[in-house]
């Protein structure tokens, strides 16, 4: 009997609370009301090195809220705030890159109004948002201390970093010095070359400005990769000098028999430029002078040839001639007899 009066009670205590919760939730129901609220505006937060533009200014949102807000309930109180962290690994590096974005409720900010009010619905519920880095272009300017070894000079530096871009905020970008083509230029630690004679590769660490960030131009579509260090590599070459020798003999040879050439003069002075040690340790037996166009071997021909140098196939590299004197000399074939020697030429007067 006991039991029987207990589980009725249960039975009503339950219907009570059911009863309780409906009479509840009618008159919720009629404090609440709905509204499509048109026009709110759409922003993008993103790091300070990314620059974004949405494809929409604008959305509309479904919200729920109770009657006594309505007059709080306008566009002016929301906002759609887009924090998608994969757009900074869809920005473009010099092109900004399209990226897709969806629009949820929890995007929607309401600062001014209590959580009462609730976000149901954003539409579109997608939008597409052109991101990319805000980006300076750069020039690496290697830091060179220091002179080569007398006799020595730089001829050039190689930076072995193409297209390099600088990545930040576009205050720190703008404050930054540039030179006449609008390029910032980002020195290099030092690079010592006192007493150098060769040329070597070294690698040198780029000095970054602070909240910078130095990245290579084909990391696209990617986070971009941080540099910090580069090759460089150095030209060093031994200076060069010319020397001037004179007495280089005039070499025409023939191939008739007992035809001989004279030439007035018998030698030439030459002029030979290139790497100091090379051109002053030259043996001037290297140097050979033969006629520029040689002419038919006859005997009894006398007239004005050209000659041209040239240097033998034992002569140092990097080292040439730059100019002989005279480049032209008088020439005259002429038959000996076997058991006759040689005599002067005689030069003809004009």
């Amino acid at each position: 009997m006991f039991n029987k009066l207990r589980s009725t009670d249960t039975v009503l205590v339950l219907s009570a609370v059911l009863i309780a919760y409906f009479i509840w939730l009618i008159a919720k129901t009629g404090n609440v009301e709905e509204q499509i609220v048109d026009d709110v505006a759409v922003a993008v937060d993103l790091p300070p090195n990314i620059e974004a533009e949405p494809s929409r200014k604008t959305v509309s949102i479904e919200v729920q809220y109770p009657k006594s807000l309505r007059r709080e309930i306008h566009s002016g109180a929301f906002r759609v705030v887009i924090r998608d962290p994969n757009l900074f690994s869809q920005a473009g590096i010099r092109e900004a890159q399209s990226a897709t974005v969806p629009l949820l409720p929890m995007d929607v900010q309401s600062p001014s109004l209590p959580q009462t009010v609730r976000i149901q619905k954003v539409e579109p519920g997608r939008i597409t948002v052109m991101v990319k880095f805000r980006t300076a272009p750069v020039r690496i300017v290697p830091s060179l201390v220091g002179q080569p070894a007398s006799g020595y000079r730089l001829e050039k530096t190689i930076v072995n970093l193409t297209a390099p871009l600088l990545i930040g905020p576009q205050d720190r970008l703008d404050d930054l010095p540039r030179n006449s083509f609008s390029v910032v230029e980002l020195q290099t630690s030092p690079i010592f070359l006192t007493d150098q004679r060769d040329s070597f590769s070294t690698s040198a660490l780029i000095l970054v400005p602070e909240q910078l960030k130095l990245v290579d131009e084909n990391e696209r579509q990617r986070p971009p990769r941080d540099i910090s260090f580069t090759l460089v590599q150095v030209i060093i070459k031994e200076e060069d000098t010319s020397r001037t020798i004179e007495g280089i003999p005039i070499q025409i040879a023939t191939v008739t028999r007992n035809l001989v050439a004279r030439t007035e003069p018998t030698s030439a002075t030459v002029t030979i430029y290139g790497p100091r040690s090379r051109v002053e340790s030259l043996d001037p037996r290297v140097i050979l002078l033969r006629p520029k166009n040689p002419p038919e071997e006859k005997s009894g021909f006398v007239g004005k040839i050209a000659i041209e140098p040239r240097l033998d196939d034992t002569a140092p590299p990097n080292v040439s001639v730059v100019s002989v004197r005279p480049n032209t000399i008088l020439l005259r074939y002429e038959t000996l007899p076997s058991d006759t020697t040689t005599s002067p030429i005689a030069v003809p007067k004009d």
